[in-house]
């Protein structure tokens, strides 16, 4: 009797230990006392689709991304629609507001979407390459004339410049100075920011392409010696390395790391910032134009297989994505991707694509003759050097962005 006595109590302390349990777990509702969403505002062209992310802080001490939690708005889908998953896609131009709620709690970020207009300028002979400064003005580097033209943000001639032979790179340092490849002549020329001559220096065999990096050294490809140079702020050589077959473009990472296309070769080469190598890592077909985006990830293009291809920034091969005649890339700061598709000579290109970070083609753009290089301001318009039409072609509005940058500075090389 004793016993069934302690088993009954023991039997009904357990029952309201878990109906306990049970009740205040039933009354301990996580609130949610605050959302934001990211991006707070972005202009975007019509057709793009960008990813909004939400994050909330909750009683339970919970402070993270809700993206899949919240219910997403728009309070014009004829301008932006948005989905579940936070993903905004632009309609029409116009604003709207994308809001992110749960629980009564809300937040809101605008969007405007742009109509993207082109305007034509004309340059020098076979414009190969441009860069824009930290005053917004092009400087545009002319093949087949030996020269370099300079325009304001709004397209108007502010000076043409006598360098080498072949003029094929630009790119700006910190200080404003422009350094020019002179594939034909063997060297480099740099002018100063009022466009006066600065000085010639000796590199190898057909330069090619050009970078600056945080430190103000020039890296410099050598697609006839297959070789990379890097030279200091004032010319002098700091060293040569060498590469894959015709090396062609060059860009380098946050960490300093030089990535070079060979397009001889069909691989893409890494250096570590002193020179040494750290890895080759196929690609493409006779990839030329390279650069890297926010994430690190290295996007080339790969004039022989019709592609584009990203590795990660361990080299590792993320993906290839078909865009027809890609000569030259550029990244935005929202990580867009640019594609200037060139052609050839007897069938010229005249279009440049616009694909998402995932490789999703938005746009297609058309401009130029053979498209050459691209460039992007600060205020996200789009900078193309078409070769083939002696012209330089400006898509205002169609980037998100300016150009992404992999270290912080005055200019936009």
């Amino acid at each position: 009797m004793i016993m069934n006595t302690r088993r009954k109590t023991v039997f009904a302390l357990s029952l309201f230990f878990i109906m306990a349990v049970a009740f205040m777990g039933c009354g301990a509702k996580t609130t949610v006392y605050a959302i934001a969403v990211q991006p707070t505002a972005i202009k975007i062209a019509v057709n793009v689709a960008i990813q909004f992310r939400a994050t909330a802080s909750k009683s339970s001490g919970f402070i993270g991304d809700v993206t899949s939690e919240v219910s997403w708005s728009s309070s014009n889908p004829a301008v932006a629609t948005v989905n579940a998953s936070g993903i905004v896609t632009a309609v029409g131009p116009g604003t709207a507001t994308i809001t992110a709620s749960e629980q009564g709690m809300s937040a809101g970020s605008s969007v405007t979407v742009t109509s993207v207009t082109a305007s034509t300028f004309n340059v020098g002979t076979n414009p190969s390459a441009i860069a824009i400064d930290a005053s917004g003005n092009a400087w545009v580097a002319n093949y087949g004339s030996n020269n370099v033209t300079e325009l304001n943000p709004s397209g108007a001639l502010l000076g043409t410049y006598n360098v080498g032979t072949n003029p094929s790179a630009i790119a700006i340092d910190a200080s404003g100075n422009t350094w020019v490849t002179n594939f034909g002549g063997n060297n480099i020329t740099v002018l100063y920011s009022t466009g006066a001559y600065g000085g010639t220096y000796g590199v190898g065999t057909n330069p090619s392409a050009i970078f600056i990096d945080r430190s103000n050294n020039v890296w410099v490809t050598n697609y006839g010696s297959n070789s990379v140079m890097a030279l200091s702020a004032s010319g002098a050589l700091g060293g040569t390395y060498g590469v894959g077959t015709n090396p062609s473009g060059i860009a380098i990472d946050p960490s300093n790391n030089v990535w070079v296309t060979n397009y001889g070769s069909n691989n893409v080469t890494a250096l570590n910032s002193g020179g040494v190598l750290g890895g080759t890592f196929a690609v493409g077909a006779k990839p030329s134009g390279i650069a890297i985006d926010p994430w690190n990830n290295v996007w080339v293009v790969n004039q022989g297989g019709n592609s584009v291809t990203k590795l990660n920034a361990s080299g590792a091969l993320v993906g290839t994505y078909t865009v027809n005649s890609a000569h030259a890339v550029c990244v935005d700061s929202a990580g867009m991707v640019w594609v200037a598709n060139y052609g050839s000579a007897t069938v010229p290109g005249n279009t440049v694509t616009q694909l998402s970070p995932d490789g999703v083609v938005f746009n297609t753009y058309t401009v130029g003759n053979n498209p050459d290089s691209i460039a992007i301001d600060a205020n996200g318009n789009v900078w193309v050097a078409n070769y083939g039409s002696n012209t330089v072609t400006v898509l205002s509005g169609a980037a998100t962005g300016p150009q992404y940058r992999t270290y912080a500075g005055p200019v936009w090389p």
